[in-house]
């Protein structure tokens, strides 16, 4: 057997440069019947012979007696105005989207056209492509929702702070500007944040938060979002984050000064009763409040 590859041998006794042995060699072999039939081929190939001059002196004479084409002379504002117009249209109609917002103290019930329902907390948004659902099944969020996807692959949710591949059914995800939750009830997901070189998989019961560019894994024994009857919890979380979500759930603002709101709460408030939620989160952290008379604006007070 030869050790060449059976190119390069039929290439060197092509040009006559194997030596005795291995044309010897070679033309005992099996395959030397075939790459003779090969050569025979290739020597009766001859290149075709044609008259340049003759073959110029054609082409000429073709666009010498060619018939003039009929020129049809279109208004040519109106005619891109109607190229424009038209393609805005298909482009608009194509690539559109539908979009799901809810607005402050609000809650909304989704249901998308593969039977996905995602429900939405307060001040949330959730957007995706009109038509081909089946083909792209992504959807992006701002805000917080609760997601219980039906099966097949393929459905991903995009926020500012990473995308979420449904490899399970039941999730929730929080991407508001100043926090990253995601918490999976059933099934799994995956979680990915390419700039941070983030990388995630979540089973049932397990949990992911972003502190500011570090992730933290950890596990929770909820199964499902506190938010969706009516309550939000928290674990050791900066008080302002926990005055951000009640300004979403009652439409309040504060008036305090940056020392009084330092420290971080752990509890539990409602969202049908103002008075109550102020009460349970900030009698807790030591800090007096009062609410002005049109229910708009908490002041807060060290004591």
């Amino acid at each position: 057997m030869f050790e060449e590859k059976d190119d390069t041998i039929m290439a060197r006794w092509l040009i006559g440069e194997l030596t005795e042995a291995e044309r010897a060699e070679f033309e005992a072999s099996s395959e030397y019947a075939e790459y003779q039939r090969l050569s025979q081929g290739l020597g009766a190939f001859q290149k075709p012979i044609f008259d340049k001059e003759a073959l110029r002196k054609r082409v000429w004479e073709s666009i010498e007696h060619q018939k003039p084409n009929k020129v049809v002379r279109l208004r040519p504002l109106h005619y891109a105005v109607g190229i424009a117009a038209s393609v805005l249209v298909i482009f608009g109609l194509f690539f559109s989207k539908v979009t799901y917002t809810t607005a402050i103290g609000e809650k909304l019930m989704v249901s998308l056209p593969d039977g996905t329902e995602v429900t939405l907390n307060a001040k949330s948004t959730l957007s995706h492509g009109r038509f081909f659902w089946m083909d792209n099944k992504a959807v992006t969020l701002n805000g917080e929702g609760f997601f219980k996807v039906t099966q097949g692959d393929g459905f991903s949710v995009d926020t500012e702070s990473g995308t979420i591949n449904v490899l399970g059914t039941e999730f929730n995800v929080k991407a508001r500007p100043l926090s990253f939750e995601l918490y999976c009830y059933e099934g799994r997901v995956r979680y990915e944040n390419e700039p941070e070189q983030h990388e995630a998989y979540l089973n049932a019961g397990d949990a992911v938060q972003l502190k500011g560019s570090i992730l933290l894994e950890y596990k929770h024994g909820d199964t499902s979002p506190l938010w969706k009857t009516g309550s939000t919890r928290f674990s050791n979380t900066e008080l302002l984050m926990v005055m951000n979500e009640l300004e979403l759930q009652y439409n309040i603002s504060f008036d305090h000064t940056p020392d009084v709101v330092q420290g971080h709460f752990t509890g539990t408030f409602v969202h049908d009763d103002l008075e109550l939620a102020l009460k349970s989160v900030f009698v807790p952290m030591g800090i007096e409040y009062e609410l002005s008379e049109d229910q708009k604006t908490v002041i807060l007070n060290a004591r």
